[in-house]
């Protein structure tokens, strides 16, 4: 059942990982990296996923569920490795995660995270939540395709030369197309992060202090209630006023949009105006870039000034882009149109969209790497540290291991234990959403730079597997 999903967490892992500990010729110290291998990313959601799963006392009931569910699969788990997890480390992996500061901007190929045991003989365990560890793609996911909506529309208000009201004019329509609810608290989170918005009632539940608005808008199943079709119109502006709302969307194809804009609109128009209401034209069907052209020349031909429009039918970053460039070139104002972003915001967005993939990088008494074939696939050898050079780009620089564990310049401690209790580190919303927003200012560091002593080990590799 749903309630269960982290019921027992060594239960969610590959099966394969249940045979590497005997596999592995030595598992005393290991460390693996975390990477965006395909594009730059904004991180998001990795240190809530990490301890989601790390704060789970693990019992000797669950290490007897495993070892049931490991027979039936035919393979033989570490059973005694993780019954020592539960007698000598009160049940708590003895392990180390390290992560940029979440809302950072990952260029491509970061070792985002860094993950090592803390307790010799340990190191299987690095790599046991490698799963969870991943799904965190789909938050920074989310969160990287609203920077590049807000991105956008900063830009396009800088050269179209409009004023902060442009800002609002997408707006999320996901929250019922979405998988799961933990898929749709991710996106609801990162959509506020950048972008004001939003119907993701429930969001505001998680991010109480963003900057978000809705507005009151028709649904067919209200159109429907109606004999009169433009009765409905008329009671849904009235309705709007009586409740000191300045401004409600129309939805217009519940039966005939064309006989909507030739018939209705301008009307319409006129007694919201009277009532010193805004009207938001919302086109559902057909050929909805047409009907807000149509929408526009009426209103432009009667010299309205209380209506706009918003589409909301198969809408994507992509779409917003290729819409405006449809509206410039037929001479419509870009801030007479709004978007309502639903599954296109999200859908496209899988564990490949970034590149992420977790590797070992350190294993046996020596830096090992993941070398192959194809170059975009290639890890980092050795323990790491991430820092800035005098440009300010993000580097990274072998780490000097020692039994203290330093924290690396820029990677911060999410998750380490050493004793009885584990530490914990999540990051906080609104920091997060403030060192996110620094992002929008910058010029993008678009590939990770490896420092001279890195390239060094990996020539070293190439003589070998090159």
């Amino acid at each position: 059942m749903l309630k269960d999903l982290r019921s027992n967490p060594l239960m969610l892992t590959d099966a394969y990982n249940l045979s590497h500990q005997n596999l592995k010729v030595n598992t005393d110290w290991e460390v693996s990296h975390i990477y965006n291998r395909a594009e730059g990313m904004i991180l998001y959601g990795f240190s809530e996923m990490v301890n989601s799963i790390l704060s789970v006392q693990i019992t000797h009931d669950m290490v007897k569920q495993l070892k049931e569910s490991a027979k039936a699969l035919n393979v033989v788990a570490p059973i005694e490795l993780l019954e020592r997890v539960v007698d000598e480390f009160n049940g708590y992996f003895p392990i180390m995660v390290q992560s940029l500061p979440e809302g950072t901007w990952c260029p491509k190929g970061t070792p985002f995270a860094q993950v090592r045991n803390t307790e010799e003989g340990f190191g299987e365990l690095v790599t046991w939540t490698e799963g969870i560890f991943l799904q965190a793609s789909f938050p920074c996911g989310t969160a990287t395709e609203a920077f590049k909506l807000r991105k956008y529309v900063e830009d396009l208000k800088e050269e179209e030369g409009y004023d902060d009201s442009f800002l609002i004019r997408l707006h999320s329509f996901g929250f019922r197309g979405h998988r799961s609810l933990e898929d749709a608290y991710w996106a609801s989170t990162s959509w506020n992060m950048f972008l004001f918005g939003t119907d993701d009632l429930h969001s505001l539940i998680h991010t109480p202090n963003a900057k978000v608005g809705s507005i009151s808008a028709l649904a067919h199943k209200v159109t429907q209630q109606y004999d009169v079709e433009y009765d409905g119109y008329i009671h849904a502006i009235n309705a709007t006023a009586d409740v000191g709302e300045k401004i409600v969307a129309l939805v217009i194809d519940t039966y005939d949009a064309n006989r909507f804009i030739e018939e209705y609109l301008i009307p319409l128009a006129n007694y919201a105006k009277e009532q010193d209401i805004h009207l938001v034209i919302r086109p559902d069907s057909g050929d909805v870039n047409e009907q807000v052209v149509s929408v526009y020349k009426k209103v432009e031909e009667f010299e309205i000034d209380n209506v706009t429009a918003i589409i909301g039918e198969g809408m994507s970053y992509e779409a917003v882009q290729r819409t405006d460039r449809f509206f410039k070139s037929r001479q419509v104002p870009l801030s007479f149109v709004s978007y309502g972003i639903g599954g296109g915001f999200y859908n496209h967005i899988t564990r490949d969209t970034l590149g992420f993939a977790m590797k070992t990088a350190y294993s046996n008494g020596a830096p090992r790497m993941k070398f192959g074939m194809n170059p975009l696939k290639r890890s980092i050898p050795d323990a790491v540290s991430l820092v800035l050079n005098e440009n300010g780009e993000m580097v990274v620089e072998r780490e000097v291991v020692d039994t203290n564990y330093i924290q690396a310049d820029l990677y911060r401690v999410i998750y380490a234990h050493y004793g009885s209790q584990p530490t914990y580190s999540i990051a906080n919303w609104e920091e997060t959403q403030q060192r996110a927003l620094k992002n929008l200012d910058k010029t993008f560091q678009e590939r990770i730079i490896l420092s001279e002593s890195i390239n060094e080990l990996v020539k070293e590799f190439e003589k070998v597997y090159g």
